[in-house]
């Protein structure tokens, strides 16, 4: 028992002794003597020989809110890779807790292999970035920096990638924040029926952003911050008394790894931002319909569409439209039916002539009145007042 104990002590030991030594290996300020390398390697149980030596850098997809268990996982998928290779590469913990894999650069191939085996395994996608070769291991520390660049570049191609830092290109310069697309973004949010409505505003705004190819990763953060803060200042100048919604967080944005999910944040705020706004409009709506509907009511005898309409600051033609879409009735049909039942009271409590009801509730026309009265209410103004006067 006190052997087996002991020997997953120095087990454990030469793991971290491992993990230090190519922590050192890879690192810029990196001050060791070259005789030393292979006698280093070697005496750490570890592959000195290496034909044209190169650096990959693999990651899980998967996000951890706990670093410690962040780094328990990430032992144990260090741990399983090691066991799996037989080639004499090396898989060691860099400083920043991602998976550094030394290799042969005529073993390449196997990357792809080997991305499948962690993620069946592991039950998730395999970021790997991978440097270009180098011709000595002292120099491996290139390769690795080539590595972490071409990880970064997932923001680009997504999730589950091998990326080499070989295929990539400069990053193009932003010009300058795209104001025009930023007001074309909102017009288009503004007349957005649906959800798809504003995905698809949305990626033609990030398309136009990436028309000669892709910018500097940290610009885009930068860029969609600003996005957002512009189109939440615009929604709100437009509308009053907005109900509680969920502000959009900076830290949540530069959490996100991929061009594609700063997509989907910005495309769900929007339409929660949307469903916001349309909830206040038809308060605002509403409030609208019942100043009107008080106003028919107070001057039903000479109210018409268009004087009830600049009292409420619209035009005849969208109050008209609002007024059918909130009552299920035309402004005509509601005013027809305030002044019938006028009409009704005045016909039971006064002895007003019809003529003179006619008048008093808006029809200069006796005839016609006494035609919308009894089309309305069964019987003509005469026969009503002689069936409540019973």
């Amino acid at each position: 028992m006190l052997n087996e104990e002991l020997l997953f002590k120095e087990d454990v030991i030469l793991t971290w002794m491992r993990d230090r030594f190519l922590r050192n290996l890879v690192s810029e300020e990196r001050r060791s003597v070259k005789t030393d390398l292979k006698e280093s390697l070697s005496r750490l149980r570890l592959n000195p020989y290496y034909t044209f030596p190169a650096l990959a850098l693999l990651e899980p997809a998967a996000r951890f809110e706990d670093e410690h268990e962040r780094m328990l996982d990430m032992e144990r998928m260090r741990d399983y890779l090691q066991q799996q290779l037989t080639d004499g590469s090396i898989v060691f913990l860099d400083e920043a807790g991602r998976l550094g894999l030394l290799f042969s650069w005529v073993s390449k191939e196997r990357l792809p292999k080997i991305q499948a085996m962690l993620s069946n395994r592991f039950q998730q996608p395999f970021n790997i970035g991978v440097g270009k070769p180098c011709s000595h291991l002292y120099d491996i520390r290139h390769s690795y920096r080539q590595a972490a660049i071409a990880l970064q570049y997932k923001f680009y191609r997504g999730t589950g990638k091998i990326i080499y830092e070989s295929e990539l290109g400069r990053y193009e310069t932003l010009p300058g924040y795209p104001a025009d697309k930023e007001k074309e973004l909102y017009d288009a949010f503004k007349a957005s029926e649906g959800g798809a409505d504003i995905e698809n505003a949305v990626r033609l705004f990030y398309e136009f952003v990436l028309a000669k190819g892709p910018v500097d990763i940290q610009s885009v953060y930068d860029l969609t911050v600003r996005l957002l803060v512009s189109l939440e200042k615009r929604a709100l100048a437009e509308t009053e008394n907005v109900s509680p919604y969920e502000r959009f967080d900076v830290m949540s944005i530069v959490k996100l790894a991929t061009l594609e999910e700063i997509k989907q944040y910005v495309i769900r705020f929007l339409a929660g931002l949307k469903d916001v706004l349309s909830h206040n409009q038809k308060e605002s709506h509403r409030s609208i319909i019942k100043k009107t509907i008080l106003h028919m009511e107070q001057e039903c005898r000479y109210a018409s569409l268009q004087s009830v309409a600049q009292k409420v600051y619209m035009t005849p033609t969208y109050l008209s439209l609002l007024f059918k879409t909130n009552t299920g009735k035309t402004f005509i049909e509601h005013l027809t039916d305030i002044r019938i039942n006028k009409a009704k009271d005045m016909l039971r409590s006064t002895h007003y002539k019809n003529y003179e009801v006619a008048e008093k509730v808006g029809y200069q026309d006796p005839r016609y009145f006494s035609q919308i009265f009894k089309k309305k209410v069964g019987l003509s103004p005469s026969e009503y007042r002689e069936s409540v006067s019973k």
